[in-house]
């Protein structure tokens, strides 16, 4: 069995590590690794992941800031609430965290394909005798000129092979791969493997396909966000850092970013406001020299109003104070999108809730907490509070 170490991802550990292990460490990409004066001695800061880290032979737990519970809520976008048993929410629980995002992944799966699995029309390019759809002679004179037989034809096809079930299978796929995962699920996950057998999986090394949701695949939007929560876990596509045999690392970032769009989101259209993620549209200079994607952008008819950025960060001892760099970064977007207040969102105890007024350009940067330690109800509870003060920050619709 593996040596089993524990790593906290707030603050800093040491933890003994080879030259060997703490060189594939720092090649993980989610930690900062510094070695001590004691030999064999290693540092570990700035933990930016949470799961299993599976270094030459050695496996390394990172324990979260956050409960375990509320991990797997976020992580599905708050789709899904999942109730662990007292085994998995124990002290240590942390070392099940590919465990519980497998067990809420198929559980959401589960309520999704009650009635079986989604159909769709995917397009087809086949060789046939007879004409189905559309002749495609191009392909035909490239393919055999001169030869009639057999047809290059193109047509769609409804089938259960569509990128929503091709994501979900793939993630199968790669849980099955994981050492502990299938025997702690058991005949659920078993039985999922069956339903999805007749569906390709994804070529590894590709990025995923981008699924919009609609009113005909909206029930599969829970298993989705955990399949790609999965995906990303196990570095599926490559697109960052190495991949190791058994890794599993839960990118917290990205997790507490989605949930709070999400939520938002769907809060904020209840007064009229749209909610843009990731907005890329925007850049501080005429020339276009200097790009800005705020993590989200608050809108009413298209007009920008206010701008957010999530900090999931683990802060060193500053007394609560807010980096500079995040507040640059804020009035930046302010300036850009010309709205006079931005919002930096961090986790409670990171930082202590404030406005920050700068009157050199007339920007009010508004400081959130939003608590992640105690319930899923506290969690959301934190979250309709920020709705409150963002939906009177940017004022009533002028229908109120």
């Amino acid at each position: 069995m593996a040596e089993r170490i524990f790593i906290r991802e707030k603050g800093e550990s040491f933890v003994d590590l080879t030259l060997e292990q703490a060189m594939q460490l720092q090649d993980l990409r989610f930690c900062r690794v510094t070695p001590t004066p004691v030999v064999g001695r290693w540092r570990i800061t700035d933990v930016g992941k949470v799961g299993v880290a599976v270094v030459a032979g050695c496996e390394l737990r990172v324990v979260p800031k956050t409960p375990l519970e509320n991990i797997v809520f976020m992580a599905s976008l708050g789709g899904l609430q999942l109730r662990l048993g007292p085994s998995e929410t124990a002290y240590g629980a942390d070392a099940s965290i590919p465990v519980a995002i497998a067990r809420a992944f198929i559980v959401a799966l589960d309520e999704a394909t009650r009635r079986g699995l989604l159909k769709g029309y995917r397009s087809v390019q086949d060789s046939a005798s007879v004409v189905r759809g559309r002749w495609d002679i191009p392909r035909q004179l490239g393919k055999r000129p001169g030869i009639p037989l057999p047809i290059e034809i193109d047509f769609d096809d409804f089938t259960e092979d569509i990128d929503e079930n091709r994501i979900l299978r793939t993630a199968l796929r790669v849980l099955g791969r994981l050492a502990g995962v299938t025997d702690a699920l058991g005949h659920s996950f078993k039985a999922m493997q069956v339903l999805f057998a007749d569906v390709e999986s994804l070529p590894r090394g590709l990025p995923l396909p981008e699924v919009r949701l609609h009113r005909l695949n909206q029930h599969y939007a829970a298993p989705l966000r955990l399949a790609r929560v999965i995906l990303e876990a196990v570095s599926w596509t490559h697109r960052a850092g190495a991949a190791i045999g058994g890794t599993f690392l839960v990118d917290m970032a990205a997790v507490f970013e989605g949930y709070i769009a999400n939520r938002l989101r769907s809060n904020l259209a209840n007064v009229g406001l749209d909610v843009s993620a990731q907005d890329r549209r925007w850049w501080l200079d005429t020339d276009r020299a200097v790009a800005l994607r705020p993590d989200i952008v608050i809108s009413r008819g298209g007009t920008p109003l206010t701008v957010a950025d999530t900090k999931y960060k683990v802060l060193g001892d500053g007394q609560g104070s807010v980096p500079n760099g995040d507040v640059y970064q804020a009035v930046a977007y302010a300036l850009a999108l010309h709205v006079p207040t931005a919002h930096l969102i961090y986790v409670s105890g990171d930082v202590v809730a404030r406005v920050l007024d700068v009157p050199a350009v007339g920007v009010h940067v508004h400081v959130h907490a939003l608590p992640l330690n105690g319930t899923i109800e506290q969690v959301e509870s934190g979250v309709a509070d920020l709705t409150a003060v963002l939906t009177a920050d940017v004022g009533p619709s002028k229908g109120n």
